[in-house]
């Protein structure tokens, strides 16, 4: 009965923190599992599970609780948890220190905090090289 009580005081704590934030539009609680297509157009938080395609207009935060297999598109993205899928940011993606990333991604700005796992490649969008590629791969957790 400990494990239940400490889960759901996490719970609570994840849904104050995401309504006292005007802007988190959509909250997907630990216990929510969705299956299939998530489209939003604001800014979403993640702790629970998804399956399918995830495609976000705004900025998708991916708690340390979440577990998403899922190719995903936003605008930012900041991840805690674990993500298998291909990634794709119009600006920054966040791979926090908890966090697991299997997939390849495209961005125009990363960030990879220590002891964060990344297993893919990465494509950097606007930075060119002599040669025209804009590509680097890295296929080593980081």
């Amino acid at each position: 009965m400990f494990g239940k009580k400490d889960k759901d005081n996490d719970i609570k704590q994840n849904l104050k923190t995401a309504t006292n934030n005007p802007a988190i539009l959509c909250y997907i609680a630990p216990d929510c599992e969705i299956k299939g297509s998530f489209i939003s157009k604001g800014n979403v938080r993640i702790d629970g599970q998804i399956e399918g395609t995830i495609k976000v207009d705004g900025d998708l935060t991916v708690g340390q609780s979440a577990v998403i297999k899922a190719d995903i598109e936003a605008q930012n993205l900041s991840i805690a948890g674990e993500v298998r899928g291909n990634v794709k940011t119009r600006d920054l993606l966040e791979i926090g220190s908890s966090a697991k990333l299997f997939g390849d991604i495209v961005v125009k700005q990363l960030k990879i905090e220590q002891g964060a796992r990344f297993v893919g490649s990465s494509s950097y969008e606007g930075i060119h090289q002599a040669n025209g590629s804009s590509t680097s791969k890295s296929k080593e957790e980081k």
